[in-house]
């Protein structure tokens, strides 16, 4: 008989704290856009999640996870799409701007590779990109006037699949978690220029989604904030905060759960390590009986 799957753990972030956090870096960024005379329409501040784990994780991932989100982080007129126009191209311009427009898809710029050839660069920070022509990309950015510009590592679309907008739209609306070899991570989770329901509904699904790929779930997690490249992080969650779980209670944080696939996930690596000195031990006798 086959398990039940396990029910996702219980959020500990209440949709309030998340709106109060967003309101106070929403004021804070007005209030320093205003003593600096910027304007609005000429500097959009990236949000961020701050993720703090409890320790690092025994693992480290090099594929990053994605998190679905429900508003794009990137604003559409940042967003741009490249096509292989050569003979034998299934998709023409024309049908991808048709295709782009009858599903709301955000993107606002579609290119050829001819008009790469004529000099046409793409703008933005998002960048999708015919598979085939993906690593022709750098050497027109060499050959671009704008050599100074950032460029957005371009994310590769197989257009022969019907599933391809699909594909856009997911990476669209979703943000990515690196979980590397520290204890903290950043998650982007909107703009400053969004409006602020729509950035607390992309907090509240960022931290959902976080706790469902990090280890442990709720239990590695020491800390939620809430910042941008420049502001101050604004605490929405610590776990010293958070009531212990007492006896009897059915809460659904599946903790139990998590601190015994921690006792398994230790024991592995002390298996690895004890076969790496029982090796390194073999290889030592080995060779001093070869030079007896």
């Amino acid at each position: 008989m086959a398990n039940a799957p396990r029910s996702p753990p219980r959020s500990r972030l209440s949709r309030a704290a998340a709106s109060r956090a967003v309101g106070s870096l929403l004021k804070w960024i007005r209030a320093q856009r205003n003593s600096n005379n910027i304007a609005a329409t000429g500097h959009d501040d990236s949000i961020y999640l701050i993720l703090t784990l409890t320790k690092t994780p025994h693992k480290v991932h090099s594929k990053p996870y994605r998190i679905l989100l429900p508003h794009p982080i990137h604003d559409p007129s940042t967003v741009s799409l490249i096509l292989d126009d050569r003979p034998n191209s299934l998709l023409t311009l024309s049908d991808a701007r048709d295709l782009v427009r009858s599903l709301s898809i955000p993107i606002s710029q579609i290119l050829s590779l001819s008009d790469l050839r004529s000099g046409i660069l793409p703008g933005g920070e998002l960048l999708f990109a015919d598979r085939r022509i993906a690593r022709l990309l750098r050497s027109f950015d060499k050959k671009g006037k704008n050599k100074k510009s950032k460029r957005s590592i371009p994310v590769e679309v197989d257009f022969t699949r019907k599933v391809w907008p699909e594909y856009v739209r997911r990476v669209c609306f979703s943000t990515v978690l690196n979980l590397g070899s520290g204890t903290c991570c950043g998650i982007r989770v909107g703009r400053a220029s969004q409006e602020s329901d729509e950035i607390v509904d992309n907090l509240v699904a960022a931290v959902d989604g976080a706790v469902q790929n990090v280890p442990r779930k709720w239990s590695s997690v020491k800390g939620f904030h809430l910042k941008t490249s420049e502001s101050l992080a604004l605490p929405i969650y610590e776990r010293s905060n958070w009531p212990q779980k007492k006896v009897g209670d059915d809460d659904n944080d599946n903790d139990e759960d998590s601190e015994e696939e921690e006792r398994v996930e230790d024991e592995k690596h002390r298996k690895i390590d004890r076969r790496a000195e029982g090796a390194t031990g073999k290889r030592a006798r080995d060779g001093s009986q070869s030079v007896s």
